[in-house]
C-alpha cells in the first residue's frame, strides 16, 4: 500500500515563517494588525485590549473594504502571499470613500497571524456586498500548518473586518504602552483614527520622552505647529517616517521623507525608520494640489514654508546625531592618526574643520565614504609637493600648457591618487592571498575569507561597482544548517567556519523608491575549501543545499539572482562546468586557487599598465607610491 508523501510541517513552522515577534510580541503584532487596516483603506479603527482578570477579549475592527468569501479563501490561503503584485502599492478604499493615495504596509501576508500573540485561536470576521463571513484560525495540525474553518455567514450591507478572540487572554503589554505603540505610527494622517477601548489614541498618548512639539514663525503668516516623534528604535522600514504635512487638519500626499523628489534622508539609516515629523498649518490650503495628493511647488507661501521646515530639519537631526558624529569623528581620526601626526597645526584644523562639515552637511554618509574623503585630504595635507606643482606650471610655455590640458581632459591627479591607492591595497591583498591560499592549515583557511570578502572584485567587474555587504541573518541559517559549534565563529559573525571550509555570504539588497529595503537582489556566496580538497558533485551539491535553505527561509524570493563560487586547490575535471538552478537565477561556479590568482594578476597588470600611461606619472613614482604597501610593522604586513 503506498504512502502518503504529503507535506509535514512542523510544530514551529509558524513561528519560523513569520518571525517570533508577530506571534509572541504584544507590540509588533497590535502595529501589525493596525496595519492591515491602514491597507484596507480603513479611516477608522477600533481596539478592546484583553483583561484576562475582567473576562475581556481582545478584539480589532475596521471599517476597510473588507472580503467576500472568495477573496478570503484565495488570500488567507496562499503563503507568503505577494500583496504588491496581487493588489498593488497602494491600499484600497472602499466603495464611496474617495481620498488621496495611501501607501500600503503589507507585503507578504505574514501580518494576517499576530491573531495568534492574543490566543491560541481567534476568529475573522469580514463583510462586504452585503454579506459577512466568520472564520476560526487555530494552530495547525501536521499535515498543515494553521486550520481555517467556517463557523458563520450573514448579511451585512457595509464592509469591514473584525479580528478577535473567545477566550480572555493575559497579555504582558500595559494599555498605556499600546497607545503609545499605535500613536508613534499611526497619527501621521488625520483621516485615520484609531480607539483602543473606546478612547481615541491622541498625541498624548505618546510618552513625553518620545515627542516634542515646536512652533515656527513663518513670516507674513503666521504660526505653524512642528511634532517630532521618536520611536527611540528604527522599525524595519519607513513608512509612516518622515515629514507629514497637515493643511486644517487634512493629510497632504503622504508621510514621506521625499520633499519634491529629492530625499533628505537615505531609506537604509536608523534615522529614517526612527523619526517623524508633523508640520501643522492651517495658511497652505491655497498652495495644496486638488487631490491634495502634494503642493504646488511654486507657491511662494509653500516655498517659504518649506525652507522653514527644512532647516528646522535639518538642526533637529543634527542635534539628534551630535553623539553619533562625534564617535565617527572619533574613529576617522584614529584610522587617520599615523598622517595626522605629520601634519602642521594649522593642516590638523583644516582637517578637522572639512570631516565636521562634511558630516553635517551630507548626514547619511557612510563611516567607509567619510573616512575615504578624509584620507585623501590628509594626503594632500602632507604632501611635500603641493606647492612645487605651482612652479613647474609657471615656469611651463603656452604649448606645454596646452599639451597637459589635453592630459589631464583623460587624467587628473585626484584620479591618479584614487587609482593607485586602490591598486595599493589589492597588491597587498594579492600578496596575502598568495601567502595563505595553499596551507592546508584549518587556522588559516579560516583567514581566507575576511581577505576574500576584502576582494570580491576578484569574481568580475560588476563586483566594483555594487556594494556587497555580509549579511547576519541569512549566515545564521547556514550556520545552524551545518550545526557548526566551533567557537571561532562567534568572533567572526560574518561568515561561517566549518572543519574542511569556510563559507562568506554577501549580499547586495533591493531598494524601494524611497530607498528603503526590501528583500535581496544579489547574493554572492563564496566557499573556500581547504588545500587538498578536490572540488567534485557533493562540493556543488552542498552548495546548492543551503541556497535552498535560504530560499526557504524567505530569505531570498523568486527574483533574487545567487552566485556561488566554490573555491578549492583541485578541480575533478568532470565537475569543471558552473551548476545552474532555478532558470539561471542560481549559478554554482567551482573555480581553483590557481585560476583565482591569475585572474587577480590579470586584473591587476591591466591597472597597473592603465595608471603606468599617465604622462605625468614616472614608473619610479608608482612603484614607490605601491612599495609602501609592503611594509613590515610588527613582524606582519601592513595592508593599507
Amino acid at each position: 500500500m503506498a504512502q502518503d508523501q504529503g507535506v509535514l510541517y512542523d510544530p514551529r513552522f509558524l513561528e519560523s515563517f513569520t518571525g517570533t515577534n508577530i506571534l509572541n510580541n504584544p507590540r509588533t503584532a497590535i502595529v501589525e494588525l493596525v496595519a492591515n487596516a491602514w491597507d484596507a483603506g480603513a479611516t477608522r479603527v477600533d481596539i478592546t485590549w484583553p483583561d484576562e482578570s475582567a473576562g475581556i477579549c481582545f478584539s480589532i475592527c475596521d471599517n476597510g473594504h473588507g472580503m467576500d468569501e472568495k477573496n478570503f479563501n484565495r488570500i488567507w490561503r496562499t503563503l507568503a502571499y505577494n500583496r504588491q503584485k496581487e493588489e498593488g502599492e497602494f491600499a484600497l478604499f472602499p466603495k464611496g470613500v474617495t481620498l488621496p493615495p495611501r501607501y500600503a504596509f503589507g507585503r507578504n501576508g505574514k501580518g494576517r497571524f499576530a491573531g495568534f500573540c492574543f490566543g491560541d485561536e481567534y476568529f475573522v470576521e469580514t463583510w462586504r456586498d452585503g454579506k459577512s463571513v466568520t472564520y476560526k484560525v487555530s494552530r495547525g495540525m501536521p499535515d498543515k500548518p494553521f486550520d481555517l474553518s467556517k463557523e458563520t455567514e450573514s448579511e451585512n450591507t457595509s464592509s469591514g473586518t473584525k479580528v478577535f478572540t473567545k477566550i480572555a487572554k493575559r497579555i504582558h503589554l500595559p494599555e498605556v504602552i499600546a497607545r503609545a505603540e499605535i500613536g508613534m505610527r499611526f497619527l501621521t494622517d488625520p483621516n485615520f483614527n484609531v480607539t483602543l477601548n473606546g478612547k481615541s489614541i491622541k498625541f498624548t498618548d505618546i510618552p513625553e520622552a518620545h515627542i516634542k512639539e515646536f512652533e515656527k514663525q513663518i513670516e507674513g503668516l503666521g504660526l505653524i505647529k512642528i511634532i517630532v516623534i521618536d520611536l527611540q528604535d528604527a522599525d524595519k522600514t519607513t513608512y509612516q517616517h518622515g515629514i507629514a504635512w497637515h493643511v486644517k487638519n487634512r493629510l497632504v500626499g503622504d508621510c514621506s521623507w521625499k520633499v519634491g523628489g529629492e530625499l533628505l534622508l537615505d531609506g537604509r539609516t536608523n534615522e529614517a525608520k526612527r523619526y517623524v515629523f508633523i508640520v501643522k498649518t492651517d495658511f497652505l490650503d491655497d498652495a495644496v494640489l486638488s487631490d491634495w495628493s502634494g503642493f504646488d511647488e511654486s507657491n511662494q507661501r509653500y516655498t517659504m514654508t518649506l525652507d522653514v521646515v527644512l532647516k528646522f530639519i535639518k538642526e533637529t537631526m543634527l542635534d539628534l546625531s551630535k553623539t553619533k558624529r562625534s564617535q565617527t569623528f572619533d574613529d576617522v581620526k584614529k584610522q587617520h592618526r599615523d598622517k595626522i601626526s605629520k601634519m602642521s597645526m594649522i593642516s590638523v584644523e583644516r582637517w578637522e574643520n572639512f570631516v565636521h562639515r562634511v558630516q553635517e552637511d551630507c548626514p547619511s554618509i557612510k563611516e567607509t565614504d567619510l573616512s575615504q574623503l578624509a584620507g585623501i585630504l590628509a594626503n594632500l595635507e602632507i604632501s611635500q609637493n603641493q606647492y612645487g606643482l605651482l612652479n613647474k606650471l609657471s615656469e611651463m610655455q603656452p604649448g606645454q600648457l596646452d599639451e597637459l590640458h589635453v592630459i589631464l581632459k583623460d587624467w587628473t591627479l585626484d584620479m591618479a591618487k584614487v587609482v593607485l591607492d586602490e591598486l595599493q591595497n589589492r597588491l597587498s591583498l594579492l600578496d596575502k592571498l598568495k601567502e595563505k591560499v595553499f596551507d592546508a592549515e584549518a587556522d588559516e583557511v579560516q583567514e581566507l575569507q575576511p581577505l576574500f570578502h576584502r576582494g570580491l572584485w576578484i569574481f568580475g567587474p560588476e563586483y566594483e561597482t555594487i556594494e556587497f555587504t555580509s549579511n547576519e541573518g541569512m549566515t545564521k541559517v547556514v550556520r545552524k544548517l551545518f550545526k557548526s559549534n566551533d567557537p571561532g565563529s562567534q568572533n567572526r559573525p560574518d561568515f561561517v567556519i566549518l572543519p574542511e571550509s569556510t563559507v562568506g555570504l554577501y549580499y547586495y539588497p533591493r531598494y524601494d523608491d524611497e530607498g528603503a529595503e526590501y528583500g535581496t537582489d544579489r547574493l554572492t556566496i563564496v566557499e573556500l575549501k581547504r588545500s587538498g580538497i578536490p572540488i567534485g558533485e557533493d562540493q556543488k551539491a552542498q552548495c546548492w543545499k543551503y541556497i535552498k535553505e535560504l530560499y526557504s527561509k524567505g530569505l531570498l524570493d523568486d527574483i533574487s539572482k545567487v552566485t556561488c563560487f566554490v573555491l578549492g586547490s583541485t578541480i575533478d575535471p568532470q565537475e569543471v562546468q558552473a551548476r545552474k538552478e532555478m532558470s539561471d537565477r542560481v549559478v554554482i561556479q567551482p573555480l581553483d586557487y590557481n585560476s583565482v590568482i591569475a585572474r587577480a594578476n590579470s586584473r591587476l597588470h591591466r591597472l597597473y599598465d592603465r595608471v603606468r600611461s599617465a604622462p605625468f606619472l614616472s614608473k619610479e613614482v608608482i612603484d614607490d607610491f605601491v612599495s609602501r604597501g609592503s611594509r613590515f610593522e610588527n613582524g606582519r604586513v601592513s595592508l593599507v
